[in-house]
């Protein structure tokens, strides 16, 4: 395999990382984080949403019509509920929080992704609240392409979760980045000290240095954002009460995608164990597929080679036989030259006596 051909498999591999192929991950309650795919052939316009972990994806719903929902927080498997062929769970599965995502539809523009009829596609980003994914053209802010970049709430969220204004107004990544001119809205990441995390509210004391202003649009945050929001008391009970669902993930910097793919990382396997741990979650169909293009990639690969060879040898061969040919007419000139340009020459060079 090329390093290209790794990469990717890496980079597919950290997005699973968290999930079981041969395993249901209903049995495990809502999981912290993990893969997440809707099935548009079991579930079909003006049904209930419904939601399948990697290895139901893989096993139930196998040559079915299947949307990748990238990562959900706090998700159970829906599959064998009633949402499916009828099945009976006794286990509860209300408290999963669904979008129109599962529908197959993104971003405030109601539209599928890949999308037939925008002849752009542009890359989607995700709402780390939400979790919806919105075209650049519809965050209403441009997206910030800063290393430092981790993170983006969309503009409805931060609507519905005010408190975060003041945290945009010190943290986001377009005011980290701002000239020290504007005062009050320039806090580095280490502004905020621990001994103010725990003694004080970090909420109140940013207030206090400036009045936040709302910002319309999404807002882009830097890797260090959630280790500076206030763990006080008050302000736990408040993400547990803001937005719709509460936003208490929000303190768990353990809950960032960044989090989950290291993870992955620290768990890699080697690019064989890989490609075999790739090919083993494939039904027996697609294997095939896989094995087939194999053979036909190393068919093209011997006929490459044996045309080369061939090439070589008719080029050996010419470069043998002017040799020859060369021999012969400096042997016969030599000969002619020594022997009196007698008119019958031999090869060797010499004549009868």
């Amino acid at each position: 395999m090329d390093q290209c051909a790794v990469d990717e498999l890496y980079e597919a591999f950290s997005v699973l990382a968290g999930s079981d192929p041969d395993h249901c991950s209903y049995p495990k309650g809502y999981m912290k984080r993990q893969a997440v795919f809707a099935c548009n052939t079991c579930v079909q316009a003006g049904m209930e949403p419904a939601g399948v972990c990697l290895a139901c994806a893989n096993t139930c719903h196998d040559g079915h019509d299947i949307c990748e929902l990238y990562t959900k927080r706090n998700f159970r498997c829906d599959c064998g509920n009633e949402k499916f062929h009828g099945f009976k769970c006794k286990l509860d599965t209300v408290s999963n929080w669904y979008n129109h995502n599962y529908l197959g539809r993104y971003c405030s523009c109601d539209r599928p992704y890949p999308d037939e009829d925008d002849q752009v596609n542009e890359e989607m980003i995700q709402c780390i609240v939400c979790e919806d994914w919105f075209h650049e053209k519809h965050l209403q802010a441009p997206a910030v392409d800063c290393e430092a970049l981790m993170e983006m709430i969309c503009g409805r969220c931060m609507t519905r979760a005010p408190f975060l204004q003041t945290y945009a107004a010190h943290f986001a990544v377009s005011c980290v980045h701002q000239t020290a001119g504007a005062a009050g809205r320039t806090s580095s990441p280490d502004s905020v000290t621990a001994h103010s995390r725990v003694t004080e509210c970090v909420l109140n004391e940013l207030k206090a240095k400036d009045a936040a202003s709302t910002r319309a649009g999404a807002v882009f945050w830097p890797y260090f954002w959630r280790a500076k929001l206030c763990t006080c008391t008050d302000c736990k009970v408040g993400f547990s009460f803001q937005y719709e669902t509460g936003v208490p993930f929000l303190l768990d910097e353990s809950d960032t995608l960044l989090a989950y793919e290291e993870k992955a990382k620290a768990e890699a396997l080697t690019s064989e164990e890989l490609l075999m741990s790739c090919i083993t979650s494939l039904n027996h169909v697609q294997q095939l597929e896989i094995i087939h293009r194999e053979r036909e990639r190393e068919s093209v690969c011997v006929v490459t080679i044996l045309q080369y060879a061939y090439f070589f040898a008719q080029q050996t061969l010419l470069s043998m036989l002017k040799t020859v040919v060369y021999n012969f007419f400096f042997f016969s000139r030599a000969a002619q030259y020594f022997c009196g340009n007698r008119d019958t020459l031999y090869f060797s060079g010499f004549t009868d006596e």
